[in-house]
């Protein structure tokens, strides 16, 4: 229970202080500030609406795996809107994971939030984003499972 309450605080409680819509996956109230921690840039993003978990969990295995080719070659906007998509999946499917592996959700949260603050600063550092991406995969692929079978007939 108090896992769930983490995670829900990490990934952002509470309406937006605006009333713009954004697009799920863009951050919804970027200023221009520097954020605090990896953690700040995840609050920011919005969660994509998931009509189908399966699916949903499918397209974030599908993420996390280019995301590295969108790293090595350098394709900067392509790496930002992957990792901002990744997000707005896993801000979703994070709340219906429930209580599965706390320790799981809780590394893909901060592999998440280490890759938007990676990716969004002013020089990159590909080794970095590679092995959180890395990490994301292994985390990833241990939940997937927990939420597929779930949300399956």
């Amino acid at each position: 229970m108090l896992m769930m309450l983490v995670v829900f605080l990490l990934t952002g409680c509470g309406a937006g202080a605006s009333d713009t819509k954004k697009e799920p996956g863009t951050i919804a109230a970027d200023d221009g500030a520097q954020t605090d921690s990896k953690q700040d840039r995840l609050a920011l993003i919005e969660a994509a609406q998931i009509d189908d978990v399966p699916s949903a969990a499918e397209e974030l295995s599908s993420l996390i795996k280019t995301f590295k080719s969108a790293v090595e070659s350098d394709d900067r906007d392509e790496a930002v809107r992957q990792a901002e998509r990744m997000a707005a999946l896993w801000k979703s499917l994070g709340e219906k994971a429930g209580s599965a592996q706390p320790e799981k959700l809780q590394q893909i949260a901060s592999d998440l939030g280490g890759v938007l603050e990676a990716v969004h600063a002013t020089e990159w550092d590909k080794t970095r984003l590679i092995d959180l991406d890395y990490s994301l995969y292994q985390g990833f692929r241990d939940v997937k499972p927990a939420l597929t079978n779930e949300f399956i007939g």
